[in-house]
């Protein structure tokens, strides 16, 4: 049987080898605990479930949807914009829902790569980006994040060859998996660069909602004067209201920009349900979602602290997370790699945190670990690497 290059050139998805292993572990009888992957413990809350269920049992909603997104989600994704972000969207032309912000990170380059054509991506980064731009038949250059630089990309550093022979460039913030923040004056550089470069911006938005302090409080790039029209912001419903599961998401852009979207995802897809963008574009306005959003960011950071506080007595180096869900933690100096540190980790004290190399060359000298656990795993988890780190 003969498949594809882009299906054996492209090696398994980081997570879906982290779950193998863990399997693998459990299977031998041991408990493992999982620091390792971006999905809420904490359910969707109540009132989107509310929602859902009148939605539900709408017939009207039970039909195919509208290729672009329903008009009153659209409507909604657009007031909701304008109060957040200040920023004023036409909703029949800039605005797309998507199947959540793994369908739109994985299709776009799709619009606008040809096989040959390269495209750069932030490293460390969300694997996808580099996966979803090799299937596309692109060539990836990666742009270094350095800690010493806040993780943000040294625009000046890209070669002008490899920015003008770029079709796209990914980038991502509140980051994963770092968990740095980018704020206006970097947004204004960056579509500087994309204007003098005639590139496409693909702008990662999926944790606007996660952040700890109001002065790192996210912004979108369309606030930057002539954004619009060069760059594509990606939105979530999964990590804004604990959605992971319902896939749902929006893209935001020009009008030329979504358009071109519509025309790869109409011929690949058929939208999402109607129920669900009903149900997230009235969850976006809902009174309690403002005591939602209070709340978990309350309990996460107490879990970011807690965290902190047993990685800081055992001697780890790390930057503290300003928004996401995640530590992006230096191994020890001892061990050569990062898999090799994880993978220890995991089949010692069944203890699952991802390898930095997992999301880049730059990654590498590098774990992540996520806050996504409810309390008492996360508390057993650090004692878990307490012990691991005795044993050495």
């Amino acid at each position: 049987m003969k498949f594809s290059r882009r299906v054996i050139e492209t090696p398994p998805y980081l997570f879906h080898l982290i779950d193998e292993k863990r399997k693998a572990v459990q299977d031998k009888g041991m408990d493992v605990i999982s620091l390792g992957i971006g999905d809420p413990d904490q359910p969707t809350p109540g009132f989107v479930l509310d929602l859902m269920n009148r939605e539900i049992h709408d017939p009207r909603n039970h039909v195919y949807p509208s290729y672009k997104g329903e008009p009153d989600f659209c409507r909604g994704v657009a007031d909701w914009f304008g109060k957040r972000f200040g920023v004023e969207l036409d909703p029949s032309a800039e605005i797309m829902a998507v199947i959540g912000g793994k369908d739109a990170v994985s299709h776009l380059p799709l619009v606008f790569l040809d096989p040959g054509d390269s495209a750069l991506v932030t490293d460390p980064g969300y694997p996808v980006y580099d996966a979803a731009t090799r299937f596309a038949g692109g060539k990836v250059v990666h742009v270094p994040l350095h800690e010493d630089a806040g993780f943000l990309p040294d625009l000046d550093a890209i070669p002008a060859a490899a920015a003008d022979n770029a079709k796209i460039m990914f980038v991502n913030y509140p980051n994963n998996p770092t968990a740095a923040v980018a704020y206006e004056a970097f947004f204004e550089k960056l579509v500087a660069f994309a204007r003098k470069h005639d590139l496409v911006i693909i702008s990662d938005n999926a944790y606007s909602e996660v952040y700890f302090k109001e002065e790192d409080r996210p912004i979108s790039i369309m606030k930057i004067k002539g954004a619009k029209e060069i760059a594509v912001e990606i939105h979530s419903f999964s990590k804004t209201f604990n959605m992971t599961g319902w896939r749902i998401g929006f893209v935001v852009g020009s009008k030329e920009l979504i358009d071109a979207v519509l025309t790869l995802k109409s011929n690949m897809d058929s939208g999402v349900f109607m129920a669900i963008q009903r149900a997230a574009s009235k969850a976006l306005h809902h009174p309690d979602a403002e005591a939602f959003h209070a709340s978990r960011t309350a309990l996460f950071e107490k879990r970011r602290n807690r965290i902190a506080g047993a990685l800081e007595e055992l001697g780890f180096r790390f930057q503290m997370p300003r928004a996401s869900y995640y530590f992006w933690v230096h191994i020890p100096d001892y061990y050569r790699t990062s898999v090799e540190f994880c993978a220890n980790l995991l089949e010692r004290q069944g203890l699952v945190v991802t390898p930095g190399v997992g999301y880049g060359p730059s990654g590498e000298g590098f774990f992540r670990v996520s806050m996504t656990a409810p309390d008492n795993r996360i508390d057993e988890g650090m004692g878990r690497l307490k012990a691991f780190m005795k044993e050495l």
